[in-house]
């Protein structure tokens, strides 16, 4: 109900309104009819009321009336309604030019008025209006549910709810990028113009209500827009919208977690292969079963690893490798490239081999992956950098093609400090090897022969020794190259040198000795905690 038609209810007809301020408001929504007369009368309003009073409360001087109207405006009342006779005899000047001021809609009541009765006509009128609400939204959940039952889509019921609202319904994601819209018997030019000027807030947008689609719906940030193209929008809109976009949730939800099962299979598939030596035939057979077509001259393995975090998802981690390896596998159908993967048993890798045409295509093939991915990886977790596309060897036949993916797993878990767009596993790598000796009782006792003196000289003073020889073996030896990046001079260098020198009874100068000593810097990063055993 808005002020307006309260104001034109039998009873309140009655005491002849008039309104003196604020009729902008008139057509504002009334949440509830209110009387009263006490001094502290704005303390007990909670917004959106339709406010009777005979004016007791008011008070007699004009600052006391000032501040009752700021007090009201301040607790967000529909309007103030002010019988006169009993204390005022006019509506106080005060009062209705601070009502002007601040935007108050106030009317006020010629004759006498029964207030009990007149604010119980508004609250049926108000609670049969909310249960009618109730009802048509159950009506509506009812005929959504009934049409996602019977197999229809979000479209479909996005456009039985436009059709119930009578107006263009937008199902938008973060960012305001559209998803879908039902336009319901307007031109799509006409409702994405009206949704571009809500979204940028221009003047003369149209009235909207957003609604968000809750949980791992369509979209971790997704919302529904009603745009009024059609008359204004009514309260039970909301309602409506809300169920609808619980159902879009729900659905949604069903849809993703068949998404994780497609891709958890054939993620599985590629994972029994790597612990399986299965004959060709087999192996055959079995991607022919999922899909894959038949005599695909090259197939090229690859991994893609997480490798950081982007912002923190609202979905699982199987969910959301799912959803970019749905994207890149759709754009990759779009091309016409055999794809076969998944989500590795980890639920953090995407293992996938790939069709070729020639072994010369394996760069182009590995650049458009990574491309893609990276897409991908930003669309849904902010970072492109959070994953990294490992790219094995272009092989002839399916056996081959799994043991260059072994490798490539392999190399996925290796832990790196720089790759460009995409890691090729078939370069020969120190760091895979030292990553496979890490766990050796040689390679710990290599590394704490050669660099634990180190460590535990610059443990006790809180040196810079180990990062200088660090830097100075990642320049080649070269002393200008490392006080520059050490931001040394270069007799201070020289001084940290002989020091490294002393301490570990070596010449830096000795070929073998730099050697053995970046080895074992380089192995120490890819073993955690292992200076703790040093020391």
């Amino acid at each position: 109900m808005s002020v307006r038609s309260a104001l034109k209810t039998a009873l309140i007809q009655g005491g002849a309104p008039e309104v003196v301020s604020g009729e902008d408001g008139l057509d504002r929504e009334v949440r509830w009819a209110h009387a009263g007369d006490a001094p502290n009368l704005a303390q007990q309003m909670q917004g959106g009321e339709f406010l009777l009073t005979t004016g007791l409360g008011v008070g007699k001087d004009a600052a006391a009336q000032r501040r009752f109207v700021n007090e009201l405006k301040d607790r967000d009342i529909a309007i103030l309604v002010l019988e006169l006779g009993q204390v005022f005899a006019e509506a106080p000047s005060a009062l209705i030019k601070q009502s002007r001021e601040v935007g108050l809609t106030v009317a006020v009541l010629h004759r006498e008025v029964p207030f009990v009765e007149a604010t119980e006509a508004i609250n049926h009128r108000l609670m049969d209006s909310h249960l009618q609400d109730a009802k048509l939204a159950d009506e509506l959940q009812r005929h959504f549910t009934s049409l996602m039952l019977d197999g229809a889509g979000i479209p479909e019921v996005l456009g039985a709810l436009a059709a119930s609202i009578d107006n263009p319904l937008i199902l938008e994601r973060e960012g305001g990028e559209l998803l879908y819209h039902a336009p319901h018997s307007h031109d799509s030019s006409e409702v994405l113009s009206a949704w571009d000027m809500v979204n940028r807030d221009l003047p003369g947008a149209p009235e909207s209500v957003h609604v968000e689609v809750p949980g791992a719906g369509v979209d971790p940030h997704s919302k529904l827009v009603a745009i009024a193209l059609r008359g204004s929008i009514l309260p039970v809109t909301r309602t409506a919208m809300e169920r609808a976009a619980d159902l879009l949730a729900l659905v949604t939800l069903q849809s993703r977690q068949e998404e994780i099962l497609i891709a958890r299979e054939r993620g599985n598939m590629l994972a029994r292969f790597l612990d399986t030596d299965l004959a060709e035939s087999e192996i055959s057979r079995q991607v022919d079963a999922m899909g894959f077509p038949r005599r695909v001259p090259y197939l090229l393995p690859c991994v893609l690893a997480a490798t950081g975090p982007g912002r923190a998802p609202r979905a699982s981690a199987a969910a959301l490798w799912s959803s970019v390896w749905r994207q890149v596998k759709k754009e990759l159908d779009g091309r016409r490239i055999p794809v076969l993967g998944g989500l590795m048993p980890s639920a953090h890798e995407l293992g996938m081999v790939v069709g070729l045409a020639t072994p010369k295509q394996r760069e182009e093939r590995a650049d458009l992956l990574a491309d893609l991915f990276a897409t991908a990886l930003e669309r849904e977790i902010g970072s492109k950098t959070a994953g990294l596309l490992f790219v094995g060897e272009a092989s002839g036949n399916w056996s081959r093609a799994i043991r260059s993916l072994r490798e490539v797993a392999e190399a996925a878990r290796t832990p790196r400090v720089n790759a460009g767009s995409w890691y090729d596993a078939t370069d020969p790598d120190l760091e895979r090897l030292l990553w496979a000796l890490r766990d050796s009782n040689e390679m710990q006792s290599f590394i704490l022969r050669r660099i634990g003196p180190l460590i535990e000289h610059d443990k006790d003073r809180s040196a810079m020794l180990t990062h200088t020889l660090e830097t100075f073996l990642e320049s080649g030896g070269n002393k200008t190259e490392t006080a520059r990046k050490l931001h040394l001079e270069r007799q201070s260098l020289y001084h940290r040198l002989d020091r490294i020198e002393k301490i570990l009874g070596s010449s830096l100068e000795d070929e073998d000795t730099r050697l053995g000593l970046h080895i074992a810097l380089r192995a120490r990063r890819l073993i955690p905690g292992i200076d703790q055993d040093l020391r």
